[in-house]
């Protein structure tokens, strides 16, 4: 009798190799004879020490059959695979050694004479049908024996003792299940769990009760094996159901004692869920009992089965549940899970093994899925690999429904690369987790909380999906789980495509092992390199290879072809085929035809099955050597039709083209819409006669049978180009009749599209399956194109231009009900691209124009159909091709009054999520991705068009993250950090690859990869420059160099293409090049700076160098070492990060002053105006490789990516000899207006006009009605200016800056009048004029008080110094004697005489807290008031210091306050973003809060009337709000409220309208009087807009009524 075992091949050590031109290292593999015969062979693995952990099957005669080992070396050229070393043994020599329970070390024969062998480790387990019962045995035992008993329980923990004599059970158990054989497939599996579990059982004595209690009620059913141990066949089959009954409810029963035994008594008692446990096994017992009463009356029954499911099945869902303590219905959770939208799995017509096929394999895969992970086989997860066509997929299906049918399946998901919507990598993770909560209440309930707690996790990363909706569900519920819950992936490889999948195929490798241990999972693919990388290296992931060349394979493949034979004989019938057609010799031959392929039996069947004439097709198969599937498939090709007819080839070939190249399963009738074709040429016509490779039916989804026939078409050029672009015609030829304005007829704008509650109904209603197609994909298809494309099809062109110029709109609104917005940029590109080809200009322009809209505007386009015309268009600029051309459909809108330029703005995407300053950007070499670097210790991946979040945050630094850079691959990204480590990261995952590379003592400033991606580089605060040797299969990387520096290094970066050389950039301002392997000096040091280096970069070509200190940008000649040209930083600014651009003539910089300047490397000349959008400073700076776009990091905690098509086409350039001042001073602060914050703002005496000083270094002199600038910008300072005040008749006004300077300036034509006033050694506070305008007054962060000349610049008097900053200063005029009034922090108060400085009056001291950052007298000198970080407003009664009034309504941190002109009022500016004015009298709000800033408010001040109120802000705008609007002001937002991410929204938080970012800053808000803003402003009219139900209202009646 045959003999089957398991052999699992783990690993080979101590091999002698001498490495060669070719191979440096050996590329080892093992295989496996027996008897003289191949039986196995695993894959190859490039390592000294090759690991493998596969296990195959063997099948011998005899256990003294001879089994030979041997070692092989894997050569490039098949035909010189060398064997190394090899070992011959017989079979019982291996199971001499404790049989499966150890690994066995054989040390094997060495080919060459006096050389040692290697090591090869193995392990040998018995699997055969009775002789398997002692290994089965020993496997089981370890389980039962955790067994466990307790005191705590008089029922459970009682020590019994069975006292049964089992060799005569076992015996009789034999018998009976050898003969149930024959009429259940499943006897084997339930022999030997049985078999283990109930000698283990026996064999414990101290066990639970009622375990002991449910293993002998099996075994007294058992006995019924001698009442038919003489019965006939025909007597057995009367109990065959019953029968099965048993052997079901067996295997059900075992697997439930086996994840009993595994969870341990202790857990499951401090789980309280012994309860649960013990009715279910009550359950069991009592279904034994009656399928035993069932044998006794000789009838055979239905049998009621109880599986250890416990679920929410379909019919279940509806029953209440009880969850978190409430009774909550099951529709309830039902609807909760389908927001889980899961792709539906129909496995209704997947094809099982035959009976008698694949018993071995199926054997070894489910007795591992129901044998618990140990140390012998630690993971979860089991991996069927082997070549297309081997019968994976028809093995995972039967796995499937075997543990379906015992209730033990969690989720069934299959992948087919031709049905590319249920094959989405990034639906997996939501599927299973859908079908996991079907198959367990408990998971079901933690699954449905987890979505409850935060509703947004099903559509965040699947990284985040699996902890959220995987592994935390599982392990909260896991003391509920009686496994295994097996989950089944088949076609791994079809899911998606290797980059689409890489970050699944990292989930499952490196977290699903995470996950509990009674969730199993057994995966199918074929062995492609993106997925067998992964798995191959995992400990945890068990390998079992599918190989074709096994007899077992041939036998299996006959009996399906046997099979077969029946049905095609039926077929025939008319043609009166033998009985035994075709004969012994013609099934052999077919048999081995196959190749072991059963991919190929099938299709050979089916093609028999559809012939006509059965005998010429099999005479066809045999007699032309069909044996490969290419000629199987061409042969079935050719009874097609008339190939020789070129009408019928060209529809054929089109329709075949839309099966294979379709990005969706079609149907007949959605391929003849696309086709155009009639009736009469129906592809119905051709797939009728495919059957044997396609599944199809009329009306019906056409299906690839296997992946190998698409692989056919699309080689050696069958279909290609030109047959995407008909397919992709044939789409927009769809589009050009179906779409039309609001298709799925929304009635109300205020309600988000993605939240209509019949929005999928709506959908299927509405747009057609070949509509859907086309709206979809007609942009992938046309992406094929290229330069060298031969021809296209007649009318493309006219077909592209109607969709973009009359149907674009419409198509963006299918996209928004399909949340597919995304595809839109690619589709339009793809538009630009062919359009440029051919020359197309206006098409390429317009195609241009409208991905910028797309990008503009995504946030509308992905949520609202009714807004794409209500917000988007309207909004567009001016000059955008899209509004021009569609514009005229808008009737009723919201008018847009702007002076913002009609161009796109340069700010593409703001990306506002870091919680800390974002210190370092790049974009990936595809540059489609931005990473991200930030002082919050995290790294995150973003999309480069949409500004969305990809993946991240990257958590594992434990420090600010100073720097990051992407491999070249685009595969990985390396960071580094102030925790003195760099991190590597797999850059689709997000997870850490290794460990942190750990060697630096200091801050780690700079990081990069080579070249190549062989090394890494890193630059650090302890004078270091380390260069690692990558490899992201090792545990840990070495370093390869340190250099040596003298001081501290900030900056890295290596030549292109070179890995030989770097380039450091130090703390004492030098610049050298290094050659990585000798560690020497190659170039340098360059010197020229002055200051440290903070930031390097080599140009693309490798030719120059760029250096960036605070004070100048250097370029040198790489090679030569020389200067090419400085550029010094604009005055005032600091410089912070440079970058080449790819075109090697433009750098650009980020700089302290918010700006970004590109320059002309040969002149140093700016190429354009400075880039403004950033408040804080540019941290970093990225160019994409295409030269298009700059992303930007900046301490504002923002990133930006800007448009750089315009700055670096633009010719116009400065002269870099007339780099002075006043040019410097042009492209600093831009047109008008500042480019900073805003410090400080004051109304004019009279009211009609306003003075700021800025960070900038800037004053400006405003008209207050109008905000035309009147005077300025007004250079001179040098720092940021804090304070300024006009004089009383308005004709002057006076500044004092952080520079320590006060000035006077001349209102009307803004020359500096009086100063610079120096003296003062810190920055100046305040300052105020005198009554008659001749002196000005001062007070400092010094704690002085002075007192000037205006007209001699000279001091008068210097007051005594007080014991903090001065921050409130004015004159007064008392009795005809002029004072000064001073305040001071820490809370202090005087009046002084002006002329001599002696003290009037106080010091008043006033109890203000600690961090208080202002405090200013009200205009009487009678109050003081103080505001601070508290977010209290404090005003002081000066006489008798006490505090008056106490205003805490609403601020946050409030940074200035100001009195009215008559006291009554005082007005407040704070930290979150708004101005209040409040009534002293009263102690209320009388007006405010006013918004519309978009950060801190630090400077406000009444207008002489109190009517108006001025604010400057840290956000650049100036704004005037009305203390007492009309209507019309109150209601600039159309009634609603300004959101931070652009939604205008009413009082019931419904969207009315969408502004785009570029325009929130100088927009007016409520109460606006005035906006003041250098890059334009925004008024919105709401008069003839229309929203709500009457949204429609908006576009042009006749474009309504089409």
């Amino acid at each position: 009798m045959a003999q089957s075992y398991e052999l699992k091949i783990i690993s080979v050590s101590g091999i002698h190799w001498k490495p060669n031109v070719i191979h440096d290292t050996p590329n080892l593999y093992v295989a496996i004879d027996i008897d003289g015969k191949t039986v196995h062979r695993t894959n190859s693995s490039r390592k000294w020490v090759a690991m493998w952990n596969q296990i195959c099957s063997l099948s011998v005669d005899s256990p003294s059959s001879i089994i030979t080992l041997q070692v092989f070396h894997k050569s490039t050229f098949p035909l010189a695979n060398k064997c190394l070393a090899k070992k011959k043994m017989e079979i019982v020599q291996l199971l001499e050694t404790d049989e499966g329970q150890k690994d066995f070390s054989i040390i094997l024969d060495h080919m060459e004479k006096n050389t040692p062998g290697p090591t090869l480790v193995v392990r040998l387990t018995s699997i055969g049908l009775l002789p398997a019962g002692a290994v089965a045995l020993a496997n089981a035992t370890q389980y039962i024996e955790t067994l466990q008993s307790a005191n705590t329980s008089s029922t459970i923990g009682k020590i019994v003792n069975t006292g049964v004599n089992n060799s005569d059970l076992l015996s009789n158990l034999g018998t009976v299940l050898s003969r149930l054989k024959i009429i259940h497939p499943y006897s084997n599996v339930a022999w030997k769990v049985l078999f283990s579990v109930y000698e283990a059982v026996q064999k414990q004595k101290e066990t639970d009760e009622d375990v002991c209690r449910l293993v002998q009620t099996m075994a007294d059913v058992y006995a019924f094996a001698e009442d038919i141990e003489s019965a006939v066949s025909e007597k057995i089959k009367r109990f065959t159901k019953t029968i099965n009954g048993l052997v079901k409810q067996t295997e059900i029963c075992v697997l439930f004692i086996r994840e009993y035994t595994g969870h341990g008594f202790g857990v499951r008692l401090l789980n309280n869920v012994l309860s649960e446990d013990g009715d279910k096994i009550e359950g069991f017992i009592t279904a034994f009992q009656n399928l035993r009463a069932s044998l006794d009356r000789g009838t055979a029954v239905e049998t009621l089965f109880v599986s250890t499911k416990a679920l929410v099945t379909a019919e279940e869902i509806g029953k209440k549940v009880e969850e978190n303590g409430e009774i909550i219905k099951g529709n309830t959770q039902t609807q909760t899970l389908n927001n889980l939208e899961p792709v539906k799995m129909n496995a209704s017509l997947r094809p099982e093994c035959l009976p008698r096929t694949r018993e071995e394999i199926r054997g070894l895969i489910t007795n591992w899925l129901t044998t618990p992970p140990d140390d012998n086989n630690p993971g979860n997860i089991l991996w069927l690999s082997g070549v297309a066509g081997a019968g994976k997929s028809t093995i995972a299906t039967s796995v499937s429904q075997y543990f379906r049918e015992l209730g033990h399946l969690g989720a069934f998901l299959f992948f087919n690369r031709a049905d590319k919507s249920r094959s989405d990598p990034a639906d997996v993770i939501r599927t299973i987790a859908f079908y996991l909560a079907r198959s367990n209440v408990h998971v079901a309930s933690a699954i449905c909380n987890a979505i409850r707690n935060d509703p947004a996790s099903i559509d965040f990363p699947i990284q985040t999906q699996f902890q959220k909706l995987l592994l935390d569900p599982l392990i909260a519920s896991q003391d509920h789980i009686h496994g295994p819950i097996i989950v089944v992936l088949d076609a791994l490889d079809e899911c998606g495509n290797a980059e689409s999948r890489r970050v699944l195929v990292s989930l499952i490798s490196e977290d699903f092992p995470k996950l509990p241990p009674a969730v199993r999972f057994f995966i199918t693919s074929r062995p492609d390199s993106d997925i067998a990388s992964k798995f191959e290296i995992q400990q945890k992931i068990t390998k079992f290879l599918l190989d074709i060349t096994m007899e077992a394979s041939f036998t299996d493949i006959r009996i399906y072809l046997d099979n077969q034979m029946v049905e095609i004989r039926e077929r025939h019938s008319h043609r009166n085929l033998s009985p035994t057609w075709p004969g012994e010799s013609q099934m052999e031959a077919l048999t081995q035809h196959s190749s072991g392929l059963f991919i190929w039996a099938s299709t050979a069947a089916k093609y028999l099955f559809q012939s006509y004439y059965p005998n010429k097709a099999l005479e066809i198969l045999l007699d032309k050597g069909l044996t490969n599937l290419d000629d199987l498939y061409a042969e079935a090709l050719k009874a097609v039709g008339p190939w020789n007819d070129k009408m019928f080839i060209r529809e054929a070939q089109a329709a075949l083209s839309v099966v294979v190249l379709g990005k969706t399963p079609v149907s007949d009738a959605m391929i003849d819409v696309l086709l155009g074709l009639e009736p009469e040429h129906s592809s119905s016509h051709i797939f009728s006669r495919l059957g044997c490779v396609l599944q199809w039916a009329p009306g019906q989804h056409v299906k690839i049978l296997h992946a190998s026939f698409s692989d056919y078409l699309t080689n050696h050029g069958r279909l290609g180009e030109i047959h995407e672009l008909q397919i992709a015609q044939g789409c927009l030829q769809v589009l050009k009749k179906e779409l039309q304005f609001n298709i799925c007829g929304f009635e109300d704008s205020h309600i988000y599209t993605t939240k209509v509650p019949d929005l999928s109904d709506r959908s299927i209603a509405c747009i057609s399956p070949h509509l859907l197609y086309s709206s979809l994909f007609w942009g992938i298809h046309l992406a094929v194109i290229s330069s060298d494309t031969p021809r296209l099809p007649d009318g493309l062109f006219a077909d592209l231009k109607d969709l973009m110029y009359t149907k674009f709109l419409f198509w963006l609104e299918v996209l928004c009900v399909q949340r597919r917005t995304g595809i839109a940029v690619d589709a339009l590109q793809a538009v630009a691209k062919l359009a440029k080809y051919y020359h197309e200009e206006d098409l390429e322009n317009f195609a241009k124009d409208a991905v910028k809209f797309v990008i503009a505007f995504a946030p509308v386009i992905s949520h609202s159909v009714p807004h794409i015309y209500l917000s988007a268009l309207p909004f567009a600029p001016s000059k955008s091709k899209v509004k021009k051309q569609f514009s005229s459909l808008l009737v009723q809108t919201v008018d847009i009054q702007s002076t913002v330029g009609g161009q796109w703005p340069r700010l593409q995407a703001t990306i506002e999520s870091h919680s800390g300053n974002v210190r370092s950007v790049t974009f990936s070499p595809d540059g489609n991705r931005i990473a991200s670097g930030s002082s919050d210790m995290t790294v995150r991946v973003w999309d480069a068009h949409t500004g969305e979040l990809i993946i991240g945050p990257f958590t594992g630094h434990k420090k600010r993250v100073n720097c990051v850079a992407f491999s070249c691959d685009g595969e990985n990204i390396v960071s580094g950090s102030n925790d003195k480590t760099v991190c590597v990261w797999d850059a689709q995952t997000g997870k850490i690859i290794g460990v942190p590379l750990i060697g630096h003592t200091d801050i780690v400033f700079s990081v990069c990869f080579s070249p190549h991606g062989k090394k890494i580089v890193s630059a650090s605060q302890d004078k270091t420059v380390r260069i690692w040797d990558w490899d992201e299969h090792s545990e840990g990387n070495v370093v390869a160099m340190v250099i040596e520096h003298t001081t501290s290094v900030r900056a890295i970066a290596f030549a292109p293409n070179r890995d030989q050389l770097v380039v450091s950039g130090t703390m004492d301002g030098l610049v050298q090049v290094w050659d990585t392997q000798t560690g020497k000096l190659v170039t340098g040091p360059l010197k020229g700076h002055s200051q440290y280096v903070r930031s390097i970069a080599f140009s693309l070509d490798g030719k120059h160098i760029v250096s960036l200190s605070h004070e100048a940008v250097h370029v040198w000649d790489a090679r030569m070492g020389t200067e090419i040209i400085a550029v010094p930083t604009p005055m005032g600014s600091k410089a912070y990060s440079v970058a080449f651009a790819p075109n090697r003539e433009h750098i650009v910089v980020g700089y302290d002053d918010t700006m970004l300047r590109i320059w002309n490397v040969q002149t140093g000349a700016l190429v354009s105006a400075p880039i403004d959008g950033h408040t804080g400073a540019v941290l970093s700076v990225s160019m994409s490789p295409d030269g298009m776009r700059i992303v930007t990091g900046s301490g504002d905690k923002t990133i930006r990516v800007w448009d750089a098509h315009q700055d670096l086409s633009m010719t116009h350039q400065v002269d870099s000899q007339a780099y002075n001042q006043e040019i410097v001073q042009m492209y600093h602060t831009g047109c008008t207006g500042h480019s900073r914050a805003v410090y400080c703002v004051a109304f004019s005496p009279k009211g009609n006009q306003i003075a700021s000083g800025s960070q900038d270094s800037t004053v400006c002199v405003w008209d207050a009605c109008t905000g035309t600038i009147v005077t300025g910008p007004l250079h001179g300072h040098t720092e940021t200016v804090f304070c300024i005040a006009f004089s009383h008749n308005g004709e002057q006004i006076v500044s004092g800056s952080k520079d320590t300077t006060i000035r006077v300036w001349d209102v009307r034509n803004g020359t500096m009048v009086s100063g610079p006033f120096e003296g003062h050694s810190e920055m100046v506070q305040c300052v105020a004029f005198s009554p008659q305008g001749d002196w000005i007054v001062s007070g400092s962060d010094d704690s002085t008080v002075r007192v000037w000349d205006v007209a001699t610049c000279s001091l008068v008097i210097r007051l005594p110094d007080v014991t903090g900053s001065v921050t409130s200063i004015a004159f007064s005029l008392d009795s005809g004697q002029i004072s000064l009034r001073s305040v001071s922090l820490p809370g202090s108060a005087r009046v002084s005489d002006a002329q001599t400085g002696a003290l009037v009056e106080g010091p008043f001291k006033f109890r203000v807290p600690h961090q208080t950052y202002s405090i200013t007298f009200s205009p009487d000198g009678r109050l003081v008031g103080a505001c601070g970080k508290d977010s209290v407003v404090r005003v002081f009664d000066v006489r008798s210091q006490h505090i008056t009034h106490r205003l805490v309504e609403g601020h946050d941190e409030v940074h200035s306050i100001a009195f009215s002109q008559d006291g009554k009022w005082i007005v407040s500016g704070s930290d979150d973003r708004t101005v209040r004015v409040w009534d002293l009298e009263t102690r209320t709000l009388v007006a405010g809060p006013f918004e519309g800033h978009r950060r801190a408010v630090v400077s406000v001040d009444f207008s002489p009337d109190h009517r108006r109120v001025v604010s400057g802000s840290k956000d650049t705008p100036i704004r005037v709000f009305e203390t007492t609007p009309d209507h019309t002001l109150k209601n600039a937002l159309g009634g609603g409220s300004l959101t931070q991410d652009g939604w205008i929204l009413n009082s019931n938080s419904q969207p009315i309208l969408w502004v785009p970012p570029w325009l929130h800053r100088g927009l007016y808000f409520p109460h606006n009087s005035l906006v003041i803003y250098k890059d334009g402003t925004t008024k919105l009219d709401f008069t003839r807009f229309v929203d709500g139900t009457a949204w429609e209202e908006c576009i042009d009646p006749r474009v309504r009524s089409n």
